[in-house]
């Protein structure tokens, strides 16, 4: 006999109940989950591959409680899950009604995290599925650093080969790898990146989810069905796979992306759960700040005036001389017309503290150069900056690329002098991999929300405007620039 099995994924959907320009919500959202459901009850499996209670306004638990009512079946934790400390993460994970997993992430004891396995094995129609949970190995570098400082990663390659067999010899037919690793999609429908290269040094497995980027793949390589999908629930990833219950064997397998319907309704239940939590955050959402006249599309990799504003923004919060963040937390476009709260937290994803210090030029120096050092660029992008111009060259080598670093009248940037900075709580604790520089500037955290410092900054102006642009001069093109936007 012939058994079919719906394999459901997505990962980032970072607690996006409502419904927005930018994302479909829970309800839209749900609506496709179920649509493959209600034609397989008793075959289909829910996987979340992490990046999910992490939220700015309305918390972990209320995001739980929607994975929950969708019926998730299992989850690994994404490095955002970790973004507010052990005592947020474990709150949430006991209230998740679903094994949660992560195999390669444990405190720095050596003890799991609490309520986490490395991997379970769930039992559909009489057949066994092993699901291995693996996190990136780059979370110390994507979380603040206090809030990760309970924890240690240990390598995924090495999880792997110790639990595949594991589950193999407990009767696993079916091997999942539900990893938050990402990879990237080659000019040529290749892929690479981190998960790539942990599939290639793993015992084989039937079916391998990506995560922690935007950008959708769906591919059978090497009878392993590789996918990605789900970011901010705007797609699922759908693998079906065909089960001989004689051979016990997997007779046939594909697999694709699901696009989200906007304007579908999820059940009832779910449709009135997401109200009932983001409705009241309608009037902040609603408030209005400024006009904008111009369309502002966010780039990872290049200077664009959305990245300047931001920036912007954290200098006028901070009050400072200078200011950088890390591209990778801001996202999306502001587009002509009213600019809303509601505005600011779609090409903002991310609320923190903002800090201020001092920098030396020569700090900045090297920490420009460090930015621009291929392997960690290719896993961070650039930084969006106020208060200095930047002449780079990235066809020489590193850490040769930065030419001149200048204020905006052309002064150069004096190594010797030290320079009043801001950035976020993230990067003082040396987000991005530069706690190189990070951790030698003295921050103060000021009593001040990133949010509220671009809101405050949309105030002083009735139209949106940069004026110091453009702030790069770049010879050719960054080195393994991965950028999916």
């Amino acid at each position: 006999m012939e058994l079919i099995f719906d394999l459901l994924c997505h990962a980032d959907f970072s607690g996006r109940l409502r419904k927005s320009k930018a994302t479909p919500g829970l309800s839209a959202f749900s609506a496709t989950v179920e649509s493959i459901r209600d034609l397989n009850p008793a075959g289909t499996l829910l996987l979340d591959a992490g990046d999910h209670f992490s939220v700015n306004l309305w918390g972990g638990l209320p995001v739980v409680k929607a994975a929950n009512l969708m019926g998730t079946d299992v989850m690994t934790l994404g490095n955002h899950e970790f973004d507010r400390g052990s005592a947020f993460l474990e709150e949430c994970i006991a209230a998740c009604e679903f094994p949660v997993l992560c195999a390669n992430i444990h405190y720095k004891d050596g003890t799991p995290i609490q309520g986490t396995l490395p991997y379970v094995i769930l039992e559909r129609q009489g057949v066994k599925f092993g699901v291995l949970g693996i996190g990136t190995e780059y979370t110390p570098y994507m979380v603040e650093k206090s809030a990760f400082a309970p924890f240690a990663v240990s390598s995924a390659v090495e999880a792997a080969r110790r639990y595949i067999p594991e589950m193999r010899a407990q009767g696993a037919e079916v091997v999942i790898a539900l990893t938050h690793c990402p990879f990237y999609i080659e000019e040529d429908g290749g892929i690479s990146g981190e998960m790539w290269d942990f599939l290639k040094d793993i015992p084989p497995v039937d079916i391998c989810i990506g995560g922690h980027i935007p950008g959708d793949y769906a591919g059978i390589v090497k009878d392993t069905c590789v996918i990605k999908a789900g970011f901010a629930g705007e797609s699922l990833g759908h693998v079906r796979l065909a089960f001989d219950t004689e051979t016990r064997k997997i007779t046939s397998r594909e697999c694709q992306i699901l696009l989200t319907d906007w304007e579908r309704e999820g059940r009832p239940d779910i449709a009135a759960y997401a109200r009932s939590v983001t409705d009241p955050f309608e009037p902040y959402f609603n408030e209005p700040l400024s006009q904008a006249e111009e369309t502002w599309v966010l780039k990872l990799a290049r200077e664009t005036k959305l990245g300047d504003f931001l920036a912007d923004a954290m200098r006028h919060g901070g009050q400072t001389e200078l200011a950088y963040m890390n591209a990778t937390s801001a996202c999306g476009m502001i587009e002509p017309g009213v600019v809303t709260r509601e505005t600011i937290t779609l090409v903002s994803g991310y609320n923190d503290p903002v800090c201020v210090g001092e920098i030396s030029g020569e700090q900045l120096y090297a920490l420009m150069e460090l930015v621009y050092e291929p392997e960690r660029f290719g896993n961070n992008a650039a930084l969006l900056i106020s208060g200095f111009h930047v002449e780079v060259d990235h066809t020489k080598p590193s850490p040769q690329k930065v030419l001149q670093l200048t204020l905006p009248d052309g002064t150069p940037i004096d190594p010797q002098r030290m320079y009043s900075v801001a950035t976020s709580a993230y990067m003082a604790s040396g987000g991005n991999d530069t706690s190189e520089i990070a951790g030698k500037i003295k921050w103060r955290q000021l009593d001040l929300r990133y949010h509220d410092a671009v809101a405050a900054y949309c105030k002083t102006m009735e139209v949106l405007q940069v004026e110091d642009y453009p702030r790069f001069k770049e010879t050719g093109t960054p080195e393994n620039d991965n950028s999916p936007f």
